[in-house]
């Protein structure tokens, strides 16, 4: 996964989630599988031999059976990419003429694999030369034609990849090399891998990802960013030791590496080690980087173990990294509360309801807040009947609302909201103030 900020999986929603490097390339292997096709008419009619999709791979792998090593190559039409359309007749022509002549020349095989997509393998050649190949393409077609070609690039053996899995590989290689814009070629390695294993977890795959994070490392063991993406596929199944190890694997290698800094810290909270928790946000949130995750989960901390006015400065500084995120007005609307600032928590949970009329976290607390005033008793009751309606599995709402209803002497409304407040397991112990915060309302 790119080693960048920009490149970095992060959301600015309050949901528990891990950071780890994002990569958003459409895999070419899916691309291949997805587009066997018939060859275009006019690269058929030039070479009406020539082999396609699974037909191609697996005469050329027949062939290569005695062969003890070779190289792979799969090759990207940048154009037809970029555009989403088919090349040209004229341009597709001059693609398949150069690919024809380098593999006469150096016995290679070669044959179509998408509407864009050729693939070559090279016997008895290492990556290597296949390097020298792929130069060799893009620059003959750079002069001739004024045309670009994207290329990945992998060879046999390599650890324990089998070799009607080489190609595969190439293709991994090629999703590696498209980071790098048009006219560019990778050889497989370690980042390839990281990269297809992101594509796996994307797609829910996290065992499909942990088993390409594992072969990366064996490639690889000093990347960083394979670690960190390995812990968090941990992390995910709920493999928690195994999580810290890898995330605390990153940190040997970097002590700078915020991501796995703040991954640890939060396996640790969801482990319900509050302190270990803090303490590796902190030593995040020291690390730079300015992180919303970071200044929003190390907030969240200190305002549970009862320090709302650190929380206060942490959520503040979550809203500074990502002031579109109404939601976190009404954290920092809870430690307002707590502290007793109740004019500046309406403030930051009427925020809170302009970012989303649907929260209905902040519509309860407004209509208690204003209660607690004795300011504007026909919407505090508004809210309060907003936030049941939005949320009527909630306890504290419906709880909230029977105080309002007894406040204005309408009893049966109120019995009802009693009620179903105890129907939902709401303990009214706590006196009138019941707490502010909703359960469940900090996730």
């Amino acid at each position: 996964m790119k080693n960048s900020r920009k490149g970095m999986f992060r959301s600015t929603k309050t949901s528990q989630q891990f950071l780890f490097y994002k990569t958003d390339e459409k895999p070419l292997d899916d691309e291949i599988d997805g587009r066997l096709n018939d060859p275009i008419e006019s690269v058929s009619s030039l070479f009406p031999k020539i082999l396609t999709g699974k037909t191609f791979t697996e005469y050329a792998l027949a062939l290569l059976y005695a062969s003890a090593y070779f190289g792979a190559m799969v090759i990207k039409t940048d154009e037809a990419h970029q555009s989403g359309d088919v090349l040209s007749s004229e341009s597709l022509l001059n693609v398949a003429k150069t690919i024809n002549g380098i593999c006469n020349t150096e016995n290679g095989l070669w044959g179509q694999l998408g509407s864009h997509l050729f693939g070559c393998f090279f016997p008895d050649r290492n990556s290597d030369f296949c390097l020298e190949f792929a130069r060799q393409i893009q620059e003959d077609l750079s002069t001739n034609g004024n045309q670009t070609v994207t290329i990945g690039i992998a060879s046999f053996p390599t650890i324990e990849y089998k070799k009607d899995q080489i190609l595969d590989n190439a293709a991994k290689a090629l999703d590696h090399a498209s980071f790098f814009g048009p006219n560019s070629l990778v050889v497989f390695d370690a980042v390839s891998l990281n990269i297809s294993g992101d594509h796996a977890y994307q797609k829910g795959n996290i065992t499909g990802a942990i088993a390409e994070f594992d072969v990366a490392l064996q490639i690889d063991p000093k990347n960083v960013n394979v670690h960190n993406s390995l812990g968090v596929c941990y992390a995910v199944m709920g493999n928690f030791e195994k999580a810290i190890a890898s995330f605390k694997a990153a940190m040997k290698l970097d002590p700078k590496e915020v991501m796995a800094c703040y991954n640890t810290g939060l396996v640790y909270k969801l482990m319900g080690n509050n302190d270990k928790a803090l303490e590796y946000f902190l030593k995040a949130d020291e690390m730079g980087g300015e992180l919303f995750e970071v200044a929003f989960q190390a907030g969240k901390i200190y305002f549970e173990i009862g320090i709302p006015e650190t929380g206060k400065q942490f959520y503040q500084k979550a809203i500074d990294l990502a002031p579109q995120n109404g939601p976190n007005y009404r954290f920092i609307g809870e430690c307002y509360a707590e502290i007793g600032l109740i004019d500046e928590a309406i403030a930051a949970y009427k925020k809170t309801v302009k970012a989303n009329p649907n929260d209905a976290n902040a519509l309860s607390a407004l209509g208690y807040l204003f209660d607690i005033k004795g300011e504007n008793p026909e919407i505090a009751l508004l809210f309060c009947k907003q936030s049941v309606d939005i949320s009527p599995e909630n306890g504290l709402f419906h709880h909230r609302l029977g105080n309002l209803y007894l406040k204005q002497n309408k009893l049966d409304e109120a019995k009802i909201q009693f009620k179903k407040a105890r129907e939902m397991g709401f303990d009214a112990s706590g006196g009138a103030k019941s707490s502010l915060i909703a359960p469940g309302s900090i996730k």
